[in-house]
């Protein structure tokens, strides 16, 4: 079968035994500053501008990478409507993403700039590990309790002690066992100003 340039590679299934509910209760709880549950763009726009600040993230996905990625599909998310301050910070910041991964995400139709959202999300998600965040694709959040300082973000595979919890997905607010903080909702979806709309639950 003939592929189209840029078309991203078949999705692979998660493996059966992450798929399968196993108790958390016995393995090692993991310290870190920020669980980022959702690896789609809002996700990995996140969990970029949290580890920049040096902090310890994870990025949590039920999916694959690839299901992920081919979830927000080819089509163009432009500057078209945006304020031209938002623009402007947005292409910013997707400038650094291209320097950080090497990856060329901007082109101009039409005289309007533009990424391409499936290869933007796969960039954004680079730009994050590269900068230090662990990313665990296949592996559910199954709960969200609150803990002393924080909360315990529980999967399929590990236990998470974190300082802070974003939901960036469309259905994690469900885990939550109590509205306390520290959870904070991202609102933002894909779109050209993503990175500029998510830097602020960095800080």
């Amino acid at each position: 079968m003939t592929r189209v340039p840029g078309e991203l590679e078949a999705d692979v299934p998660c493996p059966p035994s992450l798929l399968e509910p196993s108790p958390t209760t016995d393995t090692p709880t993991l310290t870190i500053d920020v669980a980022v549950v959702g690896a789609g763009p809002a996700g990995a726009a996140t969990a970029w501008h949290l580890a920049r600040r040096g902090l310890r993230v994870v990025l949590l996905e039920r999916r694959t990478a690839g299901a992920v990625w081919r979830s927000a599909g080819p089509a163009a998310w432009t500057e078209a409507g945006l304020p031209t301050a938002l623009a402007a910070e947005a292409m910013r910041l997707w400038r650094q993403v291209e320097q950080e991964t090497g990856a060329a995400l901007l082109h101009v139709s039409g005289e309007v700039r533009q990424v391409r959202a499936d290869q933007a999300t796969a960039a954004l998600t680079a730009a994050a590990t590269a900068w230090g965040a662990h990313l665990r694709h296949c592996d559910e959040v199954v709960a969200i309790d609150g803990s002393v300082g924080g909360r315990l973000v529980r999967t399929r595979t590990a236990t998470l002690a974190a300082a802070r919890v974003v939901l960036a997905g469309a259905g994690p607010a469900a885990l939550v066992t109590d509205a306390a903080a520290p959870v904070v909702t991202v609102a933002a979806r894909g779109c050209f100003a993503v990175p500029a709309l998510t830097a602020a639950v960095a800080h």
